[in-house]
């Protein structure tokens, strides 16, 4: 088999976050919720990767979040966060954690969501030092609502954009729902709205917002 590719390297190539802020009761602390709204992009001039699970799921969730915060004023503000450069070594949160509009000691607790777009009934999830006091309370909350069967709290790793703020103490959570019948096709073709599950989605919703209202 032989192979002609023709490449372009794209020097100082411009990626943009995507931000936006609910006004709160108060402004000395806040709740940031983050996902990164691009992917893997195209392979040549006719294959795309879609990416509705990694990681269409994770910012439609936080567009909702944002409008259901934008009804119910909440006692925080409310940043919502859409990173670029997740794939490219978390490029996107890096520059806004070494840029933040708010100082980072300002946030009362940090929601990434990556991948949720699946149906296993065990909720994966990793948690910054920093955010392990609170964490019983994700469990708890579970535990009373039935949300999931469990969730199983893995090693902390730089795998999705919540590391970017975990390595700075930042009280966080990554939320991912991994090895459901959509994680076979992550990072292919296949991650499209065919794919896709929704199962997920609305358990991680309340546990997040519950969790905000009781924190």
């Amino acid at each position: 088999m032989k192979a002609n590719v023709n490449n372009k390297f794209l020097k100082d190539y411009e990626c943009f976050n995507v931000i936006a802020k609910v006004e709160g009761q108060r402004h000395d602390s806040c709740y940031v919720f983050t996902a990164h709204y691009d992917h893997l992009g195209n392979l040549g001039k006719k294959v795309f990767y879609a990416g509705a699970n990694d990681n269409a799921s994770g910012t439609a969730t936080i567009v909702t979040l944002a409008a259901h915060y934008a009804k119910n004023r909440p006692p925080f503000d409310m940043y919502v966060i859409a990173f670029s450069g997740e794939d490219a070594n978390l490029r996107g949160s890096e520059f806004y954690a070494q840029h933040p509009i708010v100082p980072l000691e300002q946030i009362k607790y940090l929601f990434n969501i990556d991948m949720i777009g699946d149906n296993n009934p065990v909720q994966y999830c990793e948690v910054s030092d920093e955010g392990m006091h609170a964490y019983a309370l994700f469990e708890k909350i579970n535990k009373e609502k039935h949300y999931f069967e469990a969730l199983n709290r893995g090693e902390l790793a730089a795998n999705s954009d919540h590391y970017s703020f975990a390595k700075r103490h930042v009280p966080c959570i990554f939320l991912e729902n991994e090895k459901g019948d959509a994680f076979q096709y992550y990072h292919t073709i296949y991650d499209n709205y065919h794919t896709v599950r929704f199962d997920s989605y609305e358990s991680v919703f309340r546990l997040v917002t519950e969790f905000v209202e009781r924190y």
